[in-house]
């Protein structure tokens, strides 16, 4: 994208810091923004039954987050989003991306690769689970979130492997073994 069109997507916005462990945005409550991280370390996560937070994606660096389209239904939030670190994030109004996307060809094109992204990576993800072994998804992990696992809680990447923080652990001194 041109730094022009970018520029344009920035001054849409208003930047938003947000503290070690500060909530960005709160599942089923109404959001009518899209976000762009600009730094730091976040984690979107949904509640279980007993309130306790079930990791299904970790953002880092710079990044989109979820589309709103796709992270909201009838307006409010279908997941919870959390800063894990210190972060800094562009919130720009839904409809106003979605303006800037009407009349900038370049920024439609943008929209449409974060969704193929998006896309793909959810998609990974669920295959990944579906026949990946615990041992093979922490691989998967540290392959392709290097560094993560000594900056954020192992709770958290513990839920995002989709097992207990005991097995994690269990399975961190199995690899370190080898």
């Amino acid at each position: 994208m041109s730094e022009g069109n970018a520029q344009l997507i920035f001054e849409a916005g208003e930047l938003e810091d947000a503290k070690k462990n500060q909530l960005v945005f709160q599942e089923k409550r109404f959001n009518g923004f899209e976000y762009f991280q600009l730094g730091g370390i976040s984690h979107r996560f949904n509640l279980d039954e007993d309130k306790q937070p079930l990791t299904t994606g970790i953002f880092q660096d710079e990044t989109v987050i979820t589309p709103h389209f796709a992270r909201t239904r009838n307006g409010h939030s279908i997941f919870s989003l959390q800063a894990l670190t210190d972060s800094t994030f562009l919130k720009v109004p839904a409809g106003r991306f979605r303006e800037l996307s009407d009349t900038h060809q370049q920024i439609l094109l943008f929209g449409r690769a974060v969704v193929e992204k998006e896309f793909i990576r959810n998609l990974n993800f669920e295959v990944l689970f579906r026949s990946y072994t615990a041992k093979d998804r922490l691989l998967f992990f540290r392959e392709n979130y290097p560094q993560l696992e000594n900056l954020i809680p192992h709770t958290v990447i513990a839920s995002f492997l989709g097992i207990t923080a005991v097995s994690f652990s269990r399975l961190r001194n199995e690899l370190a073994k080898k």
